[in-house]
């Protein structure tokens, strides 16, 4: 099998760029020059093929190499061969593949790994995707890792993933080749299209890693599950499990901390301890204030605030001019106002002729925050149901 005609163009083209010149002795470099002073900063080289596949990859995908080749690449050189029954049957072989096989359709949770075998100028690296449902019977491929080793991997990696169809897979198993993907499932490898040609060791070890990336994936969610997304981040980042914390316990007889290292909040020697949900103390339902009225009525002072009402009596009683019946003779509910209290204030030195002639405990309800309210009245009528929302028989008949 040839090579694909689009790589064979460019790297025709590369060469043409020196008439006359012998492929085999061309060599490419890039160079970047500091403006005014001409300084060479970074530099680039490599062989017309290198730098061929390299824009062949950016515009069209990793060139497909023929013990590698996808079912479309087998229906493209079908077609260029003009032979429409081989063309078919490239197709139609690797649907009916698909959609026969016991593990499909794909499931919320599903890994798919694609390995991509090494070129003359590109290594070997792989990709791993993650199946999820995106309801309506839609799922989704997401990228979770790859081993791409360059130093700019946009371009190169995550040009798989789907956001929503009804089969995610189905592009990538015609486009990819069933024989590059490995598919997970619960831990258990239910496609291993890499068998097809791989010796026994290379799949026992391709076996082994897609195990070793299940349980990573299965620690990430557990630590995502108990709230602690910058474990579940490392553990995705490392090829082992976690090690445990290993701070020594409070006393010679507790065990070390067994928490992942790295972990937040108390030690605990155990490994699956989760941290309490924090929760704000509720508002209470009244709140008591202890006010004040000078002799001669310049000014009303607050001198505090209590939750408790015993609290608030015991700092009025402090003044000389608190007494109980005062709180009744002087404080009352505001008319047509409910929840609002009026504080009367008594004649300049009416009480006393001096220093404080009156002090209260004025009780007031804690209201709700009249924003909240508008807030939720806002989504109330954004998600009400209105006449187009009930079926015809519930209608007036006059509408």
């Amino acid at each position: 099998m040839r090579r694909d005609v689009r790589l064979e163009i460019i790297t025709e083209a590369i060469h043409r760029l020196i008439p006359g010149a012998t492929p085999a002795f061309l060599t490419v470099e890039v160079t970047e020059t500091l403006p005014g002073t001409g300084e060479k900063k970074n530099t680039w080289s490599g062989r017309p093929a290198g730098l061929a596949e390299h824009i062949f990859t950016r515009l069209y995908g990793r060139p497909r190499s023929p013990r590698w080749a996808s079912p479309l690449q087998q229906a493209e050189d079908a077609k260029r061969r003009r032979d429409l029954v081989g063309e078919l049957d490239a197709l139609t072989s690797a649907g009916t593949e698909l959609e026969s096989a016991p593990w499909y359709p794909v499931r919320s949770g599903d890994l798919v790994h694609v390995h991509y075998e090494a070129t003359p100028t590109l290594p070997v690296f792989g990709e791993t995707y993650v199946i999820g449902d995106v309801g309506g019977g839609l799922k989704s491929m997401q990228l979770v890792g790859h081993t791409w080793q360059g130093e700019e991997p946009d371009g190169m990696v995550g040009g798989c993933a789907v956001d929503a169809a009804d089969d995610p897979l189905y592009e990538l198993w015609f486009e990819a080749g069933p024989q590059r993907l490995t598919i997970v499932r619960d831990g258990l490898v239910v496609h291993h299209g890499a068998s097809r040609n791989l010796s026994g060791a290379v799949v026992a070890g391709t076996l082994t890693a897609a195990r070793a990336l299940a349980s990573a994936v299965r620690e990430a969610k557990r630590y995502l599950e108990r709230g602690e997304p910058e474990l579940a981040l490392a553990r995705l980042r490392s090829d082992k499990p976690l090690p445990p914390c290993g701070v020594p316990g409070p006393m010679p007889e507790h065990a070390d901390c067994a928490r992942p290292r790295g972990h937040h909040g108390a030690h605990s020697p155990d490994a699956d301890y989760t941290e309490p949900p924090h929760k704000c103390p509720a508002l209470p339902e009244q709140l008591h204030a202890v006010v004040t009225v000078g002799a001669k009525v310049n000014d009303v002072h607050f001198a505090g605030l209590y939750e408790d009402l015993d609290a608030a009596v015991d700092h009025a009683s402090g003044f000389t001019g608190y007494r109980d019946s005062l709180d009744e003779r002087y404080v009352g509910p505001a008319p047509g106002a409910p929840g609002e209290m009026v504080l009367k204030l008594p004649q300049e030195n009416e009480l006393a002729a001096f220093g404080v002639q009156l002090a209260v405990v004025v009780t007031l309800p804690v209201l709700p925050d009249p924003r909240a309210e508008d807030e939720w009245a806002a989504e109330g009528m954004a998600t009400a149901l209105g006449p187009e929302d009930y079926a015809d028989d519930f209608r007036d008949v006059d509408e």
